[in-house]
């Protein structure tokens, strides 16, 4: 278990996607895990109890809403008077998919978005970077976007507020991924596409090394990339947006 005495702390710990999945995978490392979510109290707690029973390892379900830095101050500091330390940071949770012209956006839902993808990066990194750096080890892994960098589509197949937020991360993991590496962190990104949902029974089959391959990539196969990232393996990666195209929806 490469991961053995770490924390990670991961957003969007509750729904069905790339946060569980990371969760998952990271656990089976050996990671302790502090997985924050919004609303669902109930689903955060049935996954914080599926990674005590099926990896033996430390969870914590902590609520925090990330457009609020107080309340991911707060998260923080949960974690590190908890676990006492935090080393990994897997940035999972965004802004919502909502396809509309540029001219049809109302303002709050960009204020809103850009929090959660940019405002809420910059707290969360505020939170971690200052023990990673003391301890001289630290792993940083955001979410991004598939071509977000480049956005090639346009309502109605896709919305502009939420490729500008993962732009912003991709922009700042790039910037970061060379400022920190010296001191022993690393900042990197994962750049997927549309994706299916995964439930929790096969999240948990695919954590354990079982197949559940389809005909696009799925969450899983994301979170084996950031338990990479994570890993002593990936030490002098930093700074890298790993692309998984996913797939378009028809």
């Amino acid at each position: 278990m490469e991961l053995e005495g770490r924390v990670a702390l991961v957003t969007g710990f509750s729904g069905a996607g790339l946060g569980r999945s990371a969760a998952f995978a990271l656990a089976r490392e050996g990671a302790s895990i502090v997985g924050s979510y919004r609303k669902n109290a109930a689903r955060a707690e049935e996954t914080a109890e599926v990674i005590r029973h099926e990896f033996g390892v430390r969870v914590l379900a902590a609520q925090a809403e990330l457009r609020s830095t107080d309340q991911i101050d707060a998260l923080v500091a949960r974690a590190q008077a908890e676990f006492g330390r935090i080393d990994i940071l897997v940035n999972s949770a965004g802004g919502d998919w909502v396809p509309r012209d540029v001219t049809d956006i109302p303002p709050d839902h960009v204020r809103k978005v850009l929090a959660e993808e940019v405002e809420s990066m910059f707290a969360l990194l505020r939170g971690v970077l200052p023990g990673m750096r003391e301890r001289g080890w630290g792993r940083i892994v955001s979410v991004g976007g598939y071509q977000a960098d480049d956005w090639p589509f346009g309502p109605p197949d896709a919305p502009l507020d939420y490729p500008l937020g993962k732009a912003a991360r991709h922009w700042l993991t790039r910037v970061l991924g060379r400022r920190e590496r010296e001191r022993g962190v690393t900042v990197n990104a994962v750049a997927p596409g549309p994706m299916p949902r995964l439930a929790l029974e096969d999240a948990l089959r695919a954590a354990r090394g079982e197949n559940v391959a389809g005909p696009r990539p799925n969450p899983a196969d994301v979170a084996e990339i950031i338990a990479y990232l994570c890993s002593e393996r990936a030490g002098h990666v930093s700074g890298a947006i790993i692309p998984v195209p996913g797939h378009r929806p028809a």
